[in-house]
């Protein structure tokens, strides 16, 4: 599977700050677009494994099922359905290991690549990478097989810092490895307008990427919380930030150049 052209869109959220929301976005925007009809493939490459373990239950996380892990050691491909048009390959504590094991390998940055590549081309409309807060090999090889990047942001002290950084890394990887890779854009998450510093620093992020910058802006709400407790969507609830998510989803899928969301089927989107 190219990046670009008619291939199914491969975005990653990277960001090489922690605590930004990059795995609250892969999640609810997944969980969102599946709840629309659009088929999603959720991959969690983050070695904490917390988008797994937000979807599964747990004794489907305990017994180290095999996920992303099991793949790029050579092992059958396993992928799980979570609900209705919304399947994960999974994460879990396994793949800090590899971090050791492939540095310096010539292929070490393409294993992701080639998992994604055996895939049917008309299996899944878009699929999205959860990554690690750090440049790892696991975040190379996201960026390696991804067609397109989001950043997600908090709008809050240090909130930009390691982003030229995350930029120099990408500019790399689209030299030597992936150069159709794009960035979709910026998603300034767990936003509090009341704080004189959120709004300035939301500012600063507007200034500093332009157009990139998501409309869509995500509140802080404790919503998030209770919702991964209860291994729901965010959009099986009529709340503020339920509205904010599928208007992120509508403004992702527009620049994707999607069919747009008012003309896929309803599918229920209820809890698995």
């Amino acid at each position: 599977m190219n990046p670009g052209g008619d291939a199914t869109p491969v975005v990653i959220f990277t960001n090489q700050k922690g605590g930004v929301g990059k795995t609250t976005l892969t999640r609810e925007l997944g969980i969102a677009l599946a709840a629309r009809g659009y088929s999603v493939l959720l991959i969690d490459s983050d070695p904490q494994g917390n988008l797994s373990k937000s979807l599964l239950e747990p004794e489907r996380t305990e017994s180290s099922m095999p996920g992303l892990y099991e793949v790029f050691e050579g092992g059958r491909l396993s992928i799980e359905s979570v609900r209705r048009d919304l399947s994960l390959l999974s994460g879990d504590a396994r793949l800090a290991a590899l971090e050791k094991r492939y540095l310096g390998e010539v292929d070490a940055y393409e294993k992701l690549s080639s998992i994604i590549d055996s895939l049917s081309p008309f299996e899944y409309d878009l699929i999205l990478i959860d990554s690690p807060p750090s440049l790892s090999v696991m975040t190379l090889n996201g960026l390696a097989a991804a067609s397109h990047f989001v950043i997600p942001l908090r709008p809050a002290l240090y909130s930009l810092q390691g982003t030229n950084d995350l930029l120099g890394s990408v500019a790399k990887v689209k030299k030597s490895l992936n150069p159709g890779l794009e960035l979709l854009g910026v998603v300034v998450n767990d936003y509090l307008p009341g704080p004189i510093i959120s709004r300035q620093i939301k500012e600063e992020i507007a200034e500093g990427f332009g157009e990139k910058v998501f409309t869509t802006v995500i509140s802080r709400t404790v919503k998030v919380e209770e919702a991964i407790a209860a291994r729901r969507g965010l959009v099986d609830e009529r709340t503020k930030v339920a509205f904010e998510i599928e208007a992120l989803a509508r403004e992702f899928v527009e620049r994707l150049g999607l069919p747009s969301l008012g003309n896929k089927p309803e599918t229920g989107g209820g809890p698995s």
